[in-house]
């Protein structure tokens, strides 16, 4: 079976490294992987993809029109038996076009999109949100079938897309633990040298874009906070810029312990480095970064929202209201004390992680999927949305509420 992935770019993101994290996955299952891309990228993982054995070619066009003109050209060469288009960019070029071309088109439905709080954190302005929404509505039954990272993600987006629910999918991310590697004091010590960090210095951690949508004022915020009583601490931030990117600047200005680090390949490193990690995200499909915290037996404290809480399942972490700064300072004043009960919460995680979010277990579901697709059967292995989610049974959260994992 050959898939054709078309996706925005490979940069290094959550959805660009969950790619690439299961292709040799695939490949043992007898799936070979090409990557079709959009937009300009650094390069991250060209020698990876090389190493792999991936063609990835890079369209030339910009326009709307030509853009879904020139896929097609490519599909009709290529011949994939199944185009799986992730991101914005890529779902509507590729749906098109992979119409035109007479194949199968999977959507990944990979991220909450077009609420509220999407509208009123895009720099773009809400009224650039409503007319993407609409693009999406328009072009959504052009989709064979939609693979969502999360249940979550796709009763949330099945509803905003208007998608029946035995369309849509699930299949968590996953991610190779040989890759990760395993927490140890050598580790942690080595990271921290090479960091130029004091081995007893409270570390906490921001792993993601420099955005809106990941809290990081919010974590900022309650760094200051911290260090007030805790003047030795480092906040750690490893990202690409985004819309905050001038907000964590300033801060970064003013606050010594604050380092900017961009975008970085061992972030595995950092984490081992790290004491907790600080995850205030506003909205999320399925964190690679918790599923990487856990792997790793990273403390975490994150934002109460339903994609979060569906990741880490019962593993007791706290969780505090999204924008809450006093809140997230709270909680990771306790986490950097408590360190007995740390270390059971740690074990929880990372059980969690290999029962439920190796790339082995992601390679099955895909593979099992793409199968379906291609026999036209309804989903039958990995598990199909369920729309009993909010019967299953529930935590409780920072805030004391009940909420569905």
């Amino acid at each position: 079976m050959h898939v054709m992935h078309v996706i925005d770019s490979m940069h290094g993101g959550g959805a660009e490294t969950s790619l690439v994290e299961v292709i040799p996955g695939l490949a043992s299952r007898g799936i070979r992987t090409s990557i079709v891309t959009l937009l300009a990228d650094d390069g991250v993982f060209d020698d990876r993809l090389k190493a792999l054995g991936v063609t990835h070619i890079r369209l030339r066009q910009r326009d709307p029109l030509s853009l879904v003109l020139e896929l097609r050209r490519i599909l009709l060469s290529e011949r994939p038996d199944l185009v799986h288009t992730t991101l914005l960019f890529s779902n509507l070029a590729g749906r098109p076009a992979g119409r035109m071309a007479r194949l199968p088109v999977i959507t990944t439905l990979a991220n909450q999109e077009y609420g509220p709080e999407h509208r009123s954190n895009s720099r773009f302005g809400s009224w650039s949100v409503r007319m993407v929404h609409a693009v999406d509505l328009a072009t959504a039954p052009l989709t064979t079938r939609f693979h969502a990272v999360s249940d979550d993600v796709g009763m949330v987006m099945g509803r905003r897309l208007k998608i029946p629910g035995d369309r849509i999918q699930v299949v968590y991310r996953g991610r190779n633990p040989e890759r990760l590697g395993a927490f140890t004091p050598d580790r942690r010590l080595r990271a921290r040298e090479a960091l130029s960090i004091d081995a007893t210095a409270p570390v906490v951690l921001s792993v993601g874009r420099l955005d809106l949508q990941k809290g990081v004022e919010t974590t900022i915020d309650a760094f200051r906070r911290l260090a007030s009583q805790r003047p030795d601490a480092v906040l750690l931030m490893a990202g690409r810029p985004g819309s905050a990117v001038a907000i964590a600047q300033s801060a970064a200005q003013q606050v010594p312990g604050i380092r900017l680090l961009g975008h970085r390949t061992d972030v595995p490193d950092l984490m081992c480095a790290a004491d907790v990690l600080s995850f205030p995200s506003r909205w999320e499909g399925l964190s690679g970064t918790l599923v990487e915290a856990m792997a790793l037996r990273l403390a975490v404290v994150a934002s109460d929202i339903s994609s979060v809480v569906e990741t880490i399942g019962d593993v007791d972490w706290p969780l505090v209201p999204p924008g809450d700064g006093q809140a997230l300072a709270n909680q990771l004043l306790c986490v950097l004390k408590d360190g007995t009960r740390s270390e059971k919460v740690r074990d929880a995680g990372e059980e969690r992680f290999r029962t439920m979010f190796t790339v082995e277990a992601a390679a099955d579901g895909m593979s099992r999927f793409y199968q379906e697709v291609l026999r036209g059967s309804s989903p039958q292995s990995s598990h199909e949305l369920r729309r009993s989610f909010m019967k299953v049974p529930a935590r409780r959260t920072a805030r004391g509420e009940d909420r569905r994992v």
